[in-house]
Order: C-alpha cells, then structure tokens, then sequence
C-alpha cells in the first residue's frame, strides 16, 4: 500500500508529526507512552488506536511486541523541517550581551520555517507585561524575536529600559538621539526615550498564545 497522506485525519497528522519530530530529535522512535506525552493523550489505548489507523492507512509500520518499533514507509516528509529556536529564561543588564549562554536556555523549540527565516538570529521568551493587549499580545504569551534586523515604524520591539524588559511599537525619530516606543498601556508613562537609556533587543516576528 503507499502511503496516503491527504487521507490522515487532523489528530493522525498531529500523532504522524510527534512521532516525526521525536525521531529527528533523538534518532530512535518513540514509545506509546512518549507520543501519548507530546500529544496530550493520557490513554495509551487511544494512542494505539490512531497508530493503528496510521499503519492501516501505509504511513508507518511496526514490528509487534517492540517497543521502540515505528518506522516511517515514506521518506518525504509530511511537514517541513522546524527551525529549533533556543528559548531563554530572562533578559537583564548582565546578560543582555551573552543571552545564549547555556545556564539561560532552558530548551530549543521546533518553529516552522513557515513562521521565520531560517537564517535569523531568532529566540523565544514570555511576554513581559500586558502593555500591547489590545493588540492580543499578553503576559505569558511565547513570543519569537529576531535580533540583528533592520527596522521600520510601527515595528513591536522587545527593549531593556533600566531594570525593565518592555514590549512596545517603534517609532524613529526626528531627533537622531531619540527614539519613541508607544504601548497602549503604558506602565513607565514615557514615549521618548534617548537612544543610550535603551536597549532594543530585538524585533518581534511571532507569538504562542496559552488559552
């Protein structure tokens, strides 16, 4: 049988990608359990249902009484290959300069290719304050960051103001030595800042949202 992709139903796709994901991540299948973990699905016996319907329908196969024995029959992949993003802990003064040190990552998330350029300098932290609601962007929320980018107003920025890391829409300015970032709550009651007073981390290029 080959194998017939457009016919997965949405839970099959999310059950074919974990497993997909997880074999590239760690070069060996994962268990009922694992895919049970990445999906959410607390019932191994459901796991074992879809992964069922996933061999019947000739996109994996399995050798009975193993645990480790998926194999996927197609060599093209269902979904594009993720961009791993490192996703940091904080951001302050002290290392604002050495923000991928390996005592401030606390893991790399896969992000379609989709979402960013493969080639930016890119990393994920929490929204730092509800400053941009209005604009759906709340604290908690995973938000994507490229650094090093050009630009342009209207821009959301991720910026180090003192001891506080701000989220605000950027604005140039006449004045070469000022910069305007605008919230729609404004927590500090400032717009103009001088450039040397603030850090712009960088620019914001993707969000997660937890419901």
């Amino acid at each position: 049988m080959s194998p017939n992709f457009n016919a997965l139903t949405s839970k099959q796709k999310k059950v074919y990608s974990a497993i997909e994901t997880y074999i590239k991540q760690n070069s060996i299948p994962p268990t009922v359990r694992e895919i049970g973990e990445m999906i959410g699905e607390k019932t191994p016996g459901a796991v074992q249902g879809i992964l069922n319907r996933l061999e019947q329908k000739g996109v994996i196969k399995r050798e009975m009484g193993m645990a480790r024995s998926i194999k996927l029959v197609s060599d093209n992949s269902l979904y594009a290959n993720p961009v791993y993003v490192p996703e940091i802990k904080k951001i302050s003064k002290r290392n604002i300069n050495d923000l991928y040190s390996l005592y401030n990552i606390n893991k790399y998330q896969p992000v379609s290719p989709d979402l960013i350029n493969p080639s930016e300098d890119c990393f994920m932290t929490n929204c730092p304050d509800n400053s941009l609601l209005e604009s759906g962007i709340k604290y908690g929320d995973m938000l994507i960051v490229a650094r090093n980018t050009e630009l342009k107003d209207g821009d959301i920025v991720l910026v180090l103001f003192e001891s506080h890391v701000l989220l605000r829409y950027y604005y140039g300015n006449e004045e070469a030595d000022k910069v305007t970032l605008k919230a729609e709550s404004n927590l500090i009651n400032r717009e103009v800042f001088d450039r040397q007073e603030v850090t712009i981390i960088g620019k914001l290029v993707g969000k997660y949202t937890s419901f």
